[in-house]
């Protein structure tokens, strides 16, 4: 329950040897770590806490990760949270100080970073009547393949500043300004 571990089960004829079978099973650990993203800006901090899902070996953008048209949970497990001490302007959102949670939409016209009011929850559930608002994020190849998805909030000039979704090829960008 709550899981991205998956199994499949299957019947056969005859007895099982669980003593052998479990005697063989090894634990998996935790498969999307929790990650944050960090940077300072006028003396404030904008922190993301996020889940840290591997491709392997999927396809992520307009795949099976992060299909066309989806509402995604811009990391696994958890709901994505941002929490800022100082007020952001994302697009055409004014964000003041406090937390929010982060989602993101991938369509054949754009991609979307998704501000929502609702915090605390499961990254699953999603509530489209308690968002604040969208941004069309910058889509662009990576140098190399990423394999974790990764979050980077970078400086970019004074009280400027970049949030990066990467993964797989590519990375999604939002710019933003703090007050």
């Amino acid at each position: 329950m709550l899981t991205t571990n998956k199994a499949i089960g299957s019947r056969v004829a005859g007895a099982a040897d669980i003593s052998r079978l479990a005697s063989a099973m090894k634990p998996t650990g935790v498969l999307s770590p929790r990650g944050t993203a960090y940077a300072g800006f006028n003396r404030g901090p904008i922190f993301i806490s996020y889940g840290r899902p591997s491709a392997r070996e999927r396809t992520v953008w307009g795949g099976v990760l992060i299909p066309f048209d989806s509402i995604w949970r811009t990391g696994a497990n958890e709901a994505t949270h941002l929490a800022t001490s100082k007020t952001m302007v994302l697009g055409d959102m004014t964000l003041a100080p406090g937390l929010y949670t982060l989602w993101t939409q991938h369509t054949r016209d754009g991609t979307y970073l998704i501000v929502n009011k609702q915090v605390g929850q499961w990254g699953t559930e999603y509530t489209a009547a308690q968002d604040i608002g969208r941004v069309k994020m910058d889509m662009a190849k990576t140098p190399e393949h990423v394999e974790d998805f990764t979050i980077t909030v970078r400086p970019t000039g004074a009280n400027r500043g970049a949030i990066d979704l990467a993964w797989g090829d590519s990375v999604a960008t939002a710019a933003f300004t703090v007050r």
